[in-house]
């Protein structure tokens, strides 16, 4: 509330929250921020599945003393290797994917299963570069201090750190 019970309006055209939309309670922004984990982790599994492939046929030319049992062991290297490379391609795919559906609808894979969404000022989904310089912001406050990502639960408008930054608002849709 503002001063002597004024309550400033928010501009004309488009500005402010959607009609009749609420902020998102900060339970469904952290359980959307939890699947999203959830869901970009998802994407070390074929890395998983190289890696003990390459932990088998390692531990196979182990118990072999031959000149084939060292070209099972190089062979085995480059799986794991693969697989390091595999993991990391997998997450930052569909960690971009994510960004790539919070930019175009307003909504990460979790947030659409939260049913929130992120607008920016005019009502209008954020688009890709803001959407992933706000995520950047995002990982870079919950790494520097977990507690940073609670900000909403007792901001007014709901906002954290990175909505502030970036002029966005999260909403139940």
């Amino acid at each position: 509330m503002a001063y002597g019970g004024y309550q400033p309006q928010p501009p004309p055209g488009g500005y402010g929250a959607p009609m009749g939309a609420q902020y998102a309670s900060i339970l469904n922004r952290i359980l959307a921020h939890i699947i999203d984990g959830f869901i970009v982790g998802l994407g070390c599994l074929p890395g998983i599945i190289l890696m003990v492939l390459g932990g088998v046929l390692a531990a196979g030319s182990a118990s072999t003393n031959s000149s084939a049992g060292d070209g099972m062991a190089a062979g085995a290297m480059g799986i794991i290797f693969l697989a390091y490379a595999a993991i990391f391609v997998g997450v930052i795919a569909l960690w971009l994917y994510n960004i790539y559906l919070l930019g175009r609808d307003g909504a990460t894979l979790g947030k659409r299963i939260m049913k929130i969404k992120v607008l920016d000022p005019q009502n209008q989904p954020l688009g890709f570069g803001k959407a992933f310089l706000r995520e950047i912001v995002k990982q870079a406050l919950g790494g520097f201090c977990f507690i940073l990502l609670l900000w909403p639960a007792w901001d007014e408008q709901k906002q954290g750190l990175q909505d502030k930054i970036f002029s966005t608002h999260v909403y139940a849709a």
